[in-house]
């Protein structure tokens, strides 16, 4: 891969380089920037995204009055805060958890309760809380009794390979299969991107 030059643009104002991309495509079809966001606009926009949850009226009032006085700094606080907020991590781990196929029972029509679920959905809020290394997040998944035995945490981490639909109390050696069949291609899809399933057959 060779790094593109940066576009030229005909508006001049203070872009990074990833804007003047985005600008120089506006600008051929005679499109621009919106106008930039207000500091209740943009409080607002960024507790969303971060953290799923609108601003109080006192955080937008406060914001506003700091954006006012330097609006760098406030722009940094204020992003600091919502990224060590819990609600960061309830936020962002509810994405991993869709892929994890998470459910708090076994699914099909048995359906049984999985009482101790939980511990796994919180071990991923606390992995992204934490800011835990991506690498170090999925090998806890895949081997995390494997990686350290005697750590509580790190096997709960491998909730990921029991998360799937389970038919529970049949002993069938076909649903032990279809649960390992599960657990492969689960892994495959959403550590690799691969969608390998169809090898089974």
């Amino acid at each position: 891969p060779s790094r593109p030059r940066v576009p030229a643009t005909t508006q001049k104002t203070n872009l990074s380089s990833i804007d003047a991309f985005i600008l120089a495509r506006l600008e051929k079809d005679q499109l621009g920037f919106n106008q930039a966001a207000t500091a209740g606009e943009f409080i607002r926009r960024a507790s969303f995204d971060l953290i799923g949850l609108p601003p109080s009226r006192e955080e937008v009032l406060s914001f506003k009055r700091a954006y006012a006085n330097d609006t760098d700094l406030a722009v940094r606080q204020l992003i600091d805060r919502l990224l060590a907020s819990p609600h960061y991590g309830e936020r962002w781990g509810r994405h991993w958890l869709d892929l994890a196929r998470y459910a708090d029972s076994n699914g099909f029509e048995f359906d049984f309760e999985r009482p101790l679920a939980w511990r796994y959905r919180d071990w991923v809020i606390d992995a992204f809380n934490s800011d835990k290394p991506y690498d170090r997040f999925l090998m806890e998944q895949l081997a995390g009794d494997e990686l350290a035995p005697r750590d509580f945490a790190a096997r709960v981490a491998t909730g990921f390979c029991r998360n799937g639909p389970t038919v529970g109390n049949q002993k069938l050696e076909k649903y032990r299969w279809d649960e390992l069949d599960d657990v492969i291609s689960t892994t495959a899809e959403v550590f690799m991107g691969l969608t390998i399933g169809c090898a089974r057959c």
